[in-house]
């Protein structure tokens, strides 16, 4: 059997594993995400999360897409990382971990977790362009915050069906020749002064998610600079509000952002052997 706790951030739900001890080898890791993320079908999920050994910092953070793939950085996965580490008391309230990404380091008051998410490059990013998709034309934006977001403006969300952004989040995701690596699409509105309505279709879930940190994170950045909107900025997701403080360097080519939001530990409990991939029992 494999014990396990099942987290949500704003939606973005997450099965966790500790596997500090490294008895799973990252195929196995892979296999075992494909296989227990699958709803209907396991317990199901956005992804799998693993707290592997650091010698650097408190724990290493290892995220695995529904897919099998594994994936740099998840924002809301952090935060759900975060608050399993200060449950389980393998990190105080204030901790710091590794990701492919880079270091990230947390504040947990519980049920909300504060992440530093680090500074991003501006100039390695696209500004002040637009693309055409599925005869619809967008403005956007295109930066990497730890993973590549690709960040779509729209004057409603409301003019377009699930369907439809699904549908051109898939294709824009999938657009190689303009973003090499695949990216992330965050559909933004302006809702309010400080106020943004998003929808992201994550890379490596191949769907719409009810709420992505990152893509959070990128939408503020975006915004900041496209519209000069002033943090905190408010950013609603379908399955909740992340808070993202953005500050920039004189250059304003580097910026700096913290992320904000509620954490949700829904329970607790062990898979059976029947239920995990062979060779893993």
């Amino acid at each position: 059997m494999l014990e396990f706790t099942k987290i949500q951030g704003n939606g973005n739900d997450f099965i966790v594993i500790d596997n500090r001890e490294g008895s799973m080898t990252s195929p196995d890791l892979s296999r075992l995400a494909a296989s227990i993320c699958e709803r209907r079908q396991s317990v199901g999920a956005d992804g799998l999360l693993v707290v592997e050994m650091s010698e650097r910092e408190n724990f290493t953070m290892r995220l695995f897409n529904n897919d099998g793939s594994e994936g740099e950085m998840c924002g809301n996965g952090a935060r759900c990382i975060a608050r399993y580490a200060w449950e389980k008391k393998i990190a105080g309230e204030k901790m710091s971990f590794e990701t492919l990404a880079g270091p990230i380091h947390g504040v947990v008051t519980a049920p909300f977790v504060e992440l530093d998410m680090g500074e991003t490059n501006l100039s390695q990013g696209f500004w002040g362009q637009s693309l055409k998709v599925e005869g619809e034309t967008f403005p956007f934006v295109y930066l990497v915050v730890g993973v590549p977001h690709c960040v779509l403006f729209v004057d409603n969300l409301e003019d377009f069906s699930h369907d439809s952004l699904r549908d051109i989040g898939r294709t824009v995701r999938y657009d190689t020749h303009r973003f090499p690596k695949g990216t992330n699409v965050n559909f933004v509105q302006r809702s309010g002064e400080r106020t943004l309505k998003v929808v992201t279709y994550e890379r490596g879930v191949e769907d719409l998610t009810l709420s992505c940190g990152t893509g959070s994170t990128a939408s503020a950045i975006a915004a900041s600079i496209v519209w000069e909107m002033a943090a905190p900025i408010q950013v609603q997701n379908p399955g909740g509000d992340n808070w993202v403080t953005v500050s920039f360097d004189e250059t304003r080519s580097i910026c700096k952002t913290y992320l904000t939001g509620k954490t949700v530990m829904i329970a607790e409990g062990r898979l059976y052997d029947e239920a995990l991939p062979k060779d893993i029992e």
